[in-house]
């Protein structure tokens, strides 16, 4: 069906009448809304937008959000550095289970960046042996998990309460990954660990240059619906097995509101109260 020719309007009609009266879209016609049904219809919306404001994320950190400068190396640490780099570079084959085994690919080699191995080296107390095989396991678990292919559209459901969200930045440009327990909307399953993990790696690839951590903010505020929000011991463990291993140097900052704890115990780049993202 062919849409009905628009004739040009000279009157003083607004925007908004004037597309009423012609359907491009759907190639139609209809006729215009009343002058006094648009003043009430633009009042009423008006009025939602004072009750629940629009809330904008940030793209990108403020100019005055400055990461913290990289430790200078020392000739030592520069030497294993560019040791594990030569080493990285022989891997041609990356080992997995499942047939999941084979050529290196272009990005497995784009994640090995220079700081990608230095977190590693960092991490393992620059051990040069321990940071080689801890690289290449990374490397292996990646594949395993299937880190690359998880979708927006697997982890939906997960997210359909907001128990996890990524919006801003603190001072240090760190993006914000904010964790709420308490509204968990689903059983334990697989599919809440690969959640942490898709916004891990979301909030990953919002780091701008010379920023390699991210803030984590949690609020342990209570459930109205549901009095446990916790997962099991074993989740529990699988999650920060996950973490520690395969995402070290990453936790820059934590905090925590509405715990009924008087005090933790943190340490950097540790994870111990990441139970509570899932």
């Amino acid at each position: 069906m062919s849409a009905t020719p628009v004739k040009e309007d000279t009157s003083n009609g607004s925007l908004e009448e004037k597309l009423a009266e012609a359907n491009i879209e759907n190639g139609t016609t209809q006729s215009a809304t009343p002058h006094a049904s648009s003043s009430k219809d633009s009042s009423a919306a008006a009025s939602l937008q004072e009750k629940q404001p629009l809330k904008t994320p940030l793209a990108n950190p403020v100019e005055t959000c400055v990461p913290a400068p990289a430790p200078e190396l020392t000739l030592e640490q520069e030497s294993k550095y560019e040791s594990l780099l030569e080493t990285v570079k022989t891997w041609k084959e990356i080992p997995a289970e499942g047939g999941k085994g084979g050529p290196i690919t272009e990005s497995e080699i784009m994640w090995l960046t220079r700081e990608c191995i230095l977190r590693y080296l960092r991490a393992t107390k620059w051990n040069l042996a321990d940071a080689t095989k801890r690289l290449l396991a990374t490397l292996t678990w990646r594949r395993e998990y299937g880190v690359e292919e998880l979708t927006g559209e697997h982890i939906s459901p997960e997210n359909e309460t907001g128990k996890q969200i990524i919006v801003g930045f603190d001072n240090a440009s760190r993006p914000c990954h904010y964790l709420n327990p308490g509204r968990q909307n689903t059983s334990p399953s697989p599919r809440q660990v690969q959640h942490l993990v898709f916004m891990v790696e979301r909030a990953i690839n919002m780091m701008g240059p010379e920023q390699e951590t991210l803030a984590l903010l949690i609020n342990f505020k209570a459930s109205k619906s549901r009095s446990n929000t916790a997962p099991g011991i074993g989740q529990g463990r699988e999650v920060l097995n996950i973490l520690q291993t395969h995402y070290p140097e990453r936790l820059g900052r934590a905090l925590i509101i509405n715990s009924e704890c008087s005090s933790f115990q943190f340490k950097p780049n540790s994870y111990f109260i990441e139970w509570a993202s899932i």
